[in-house]
């Protein structure tokens, strides 16, 4: 029974995802942005991100709960320092002068980037818990 509930999590999921790119496809048509790949690449690395959280955040045995700290020290590591660092000067463009609220373009891909994220993220922690049981 529960690797029936584990399934039916990732086709909603899956459900989820598509939902969300047709509604990102509507918003490209109706404010005539050309970036709707920019837009899938987004969500798209949200969601392999999420699925990389969701994974981490459920290890099913005690080899796995080892590694995975490990791994989780390291990526939390690396994450604070250096990606961080050389992600700033890019987000900053974003805030000056307003242009992340007057081009709602950006606010949607960010939008897109944590539903994709947060949806991932519980598909495959669901996924991982079910199976386990």
């Amino acid at each position: 029974m529960n690797q029936m509930r584990s399934f039916a999590s990732l086709l909603i999921g899956f459900i989820v995802f598509g939902v969300v790119l047709w509604i990102a496809r509507t918003v490209h048509q109706e404010l005539k942005d050309e970036g709707f790949a920019q837009t899938v690449l987004i969500g798209t690395a949200g969601w392999s991100t999420g699925w990389l959280v969701g994974f981490l955040v459920s290890p099913s045995t005690s080899q796995e709960i080892k590694k995975f700290s490990q791994a989780a020290s390291t990526i939390s590591a690396f994450v604070s320092g250096f990606v961080l660092a050389k992600l700033e000067p890019s987000l900053t463009p974003l805030f000056e002068n307003g242009r992340l609220i007057n081009q709602p373009i950006y606010g949607i891909r960010l939008m897109i980037f944590m539903i994709c994220f947060a949806i991932a993220a519980i598909n495959m922690y669901v996924y991982r818990e079910g199976r386990r049981y």
